[in-house]
């Protein structure tokens, strides 16, 4: 799998370089914005109730799949007043700005694009809060629905998430010819919940390619287990390795997975771990006879910037985030464990995160449209920082473990 995964690194790399519903969506209900201070809820004051459990995706029952999927296809089909596009469409507008912000404050002055959201510390912190706010908009439609996460470890969750009666299976229709490796199927998704067939119908001016900035089209494209990236389950012992490094600075790629750090301390670059399951789901084609080689990425998945139009996304960064919460509390609770300084603006642990930043930055707009116009509406007072994040239990959640289920 070594291998495989170092065959993928420069791909990976280069992708990710380059109603009362809406009320819910992006207004926030919590206090305490702007201040040193962490924030809570209110109903969590001094205590963590009533918490929102996010499940493995091997234990969801029928119904809670069945309810997971209506109420994602709900913020599909919602349209807030004064938007042009539905609830789901501006959650992949935000993401898709979050690659390539333009920061209008001193020292930034020059337009330059900035990557907000990947390969810097503020990775965790801004996909906490992304997600978080994704499961709120959820439980406008549904309260009962929560986040499952996929554990890419568990040999089972791949079954279940690419099946028909969840978030539907591999694309059809495309043939891809590997040279010595065979012949690899793929395409747009066909069938289930998320067929363009079944309304599952993506904004051609928000899926686009982060290369050319031109459109990938409508459907929610899949390329699943296609070389480079076909081995699954990842190995345990690559999680465990990952967590067990104390320096922030080294933990946060090497789960992201721009590197591997083995038992001697050999840092690797790579596509590993979060990375390598983009490709995984996605697909790339690799072009060795060019001089670069040249890495292309066939599905939605792989196409970092719109990633969120595949329902995937949010089960895989869910994990993500499960991962530095068991970080967090294994030794690294805190701000002393995150850094205060040095890093690009909005990385640093008391800098505003777009779009929470009060019109601090800008997203530049797309090659097919202006993207500030599919994106919802921020209010100033909206204020977020990597500090306000770090806890995840006082943004009202928790995760389901293992040890937590045999207690009961």
């Amino acid at each position: 799998m070594k291998l495989l995964l170092k065959s993928v690194k420069i791909l990976i790399y280069s992708l990710l370089i380059v109603s009362a519903c809406a009320v819910t969506v992006f207004a926030h209900d919590r206090i305490g914005y702007g201040q040193d201070k962490h924030y809570r809820y209110e109903n969590l004051r001094g205590q963590y109730a009533q918490l929102a459990v996010r499940k493995n995706v091997t234990d969801l029952t029928p119904a809670e799949k069945a309810a997971f999927v209506k109420a994602i296809k709900t913020l599909k089909t919602t349209i807030p007043a004064g938007s042009k596009v539905s609830i789901y469409d501006q959650f992949v507008a935000i993401h898709l700005g979050a690659t390539r912000l333009i920061h209008n404050h001193k020292g930034h002055s020059d337009g330059s694009v900035q990557e907000l959201a990947h390969e810097n510390a503020a990775f965790f912190p801004w996909h906490r809060e992304y997600i978080r706010r994704f499961e709120q908009a959820l439980q406008a439609v549904n309260r009962t629905v929560t986040l499952p996460y996929w554990d890419w470890t568990d040999p089972k969750a791949f079954d279940v998430i690419f099946n028909d009666d969840f978030l539907g299976s591999n694309g059809q229709g495309v043939t891809i010819k590997i040279p010595n490796q065979g012949d690899f199927t793929g395409g747009a998704v066909q069938t289930g919940a998320f067929a363009a067939a079944n309304g599952w119908i993506m904004n051609p001016e928000l899926n686009l390619d982060p290369d050319t900035g031109t459109s990938l089209g409508t459907s929610l494209v899949r390329f699943l287990k296609i070389p480079p990236a076909t081995d699954y389950p990842v190995p345990k012992k690559d999680i465990e390795r990952a967590l067990s490094l104390n320096n922030y600075s080294l933990f946060r790629p090497a789960l992201e997975g721009f590197i591997s750090v083995d038992e001697q301390g050999k840092v690797t670059p790579g596509g590993f771990i979060h990375n390598y399951i983009h490709g995984l789901v996605g697909g790339a084609q690799i072009d060795a006879s060019t001089t670069p080689v040249t890495f292309k990425g066939l599905g939605t998945m792989s196409n970092i910037p719109s990633s969120p139009y595949d329902p995937v996304f949010w089960l895989h960064h869910a994990n993500v985030d499960r991962l530095w919460a068991e970080w967090q509390e294994n030794g690294h609770k805190g701000s002393d464990f995150y850094p205060a300084d040095g890093q690009p603006y909005g990385h640093n642990l008391k800098d505003l995160m777009w779009p929470w930043d009060g019109g601090m930055s800008t997203p530049k707009a797309t090659a097919l449209g202006n993207l500030l116009s599919l994106l919802p509406k921020f209010n100033p007072s909206d204020l977020v920082r990597p500090i306000d994040v770090l806890n995840h239990k006082e943004l009202g959640y928790t995760y389901e473990t293992w040890e937590r289920k045999t207690q009961r």
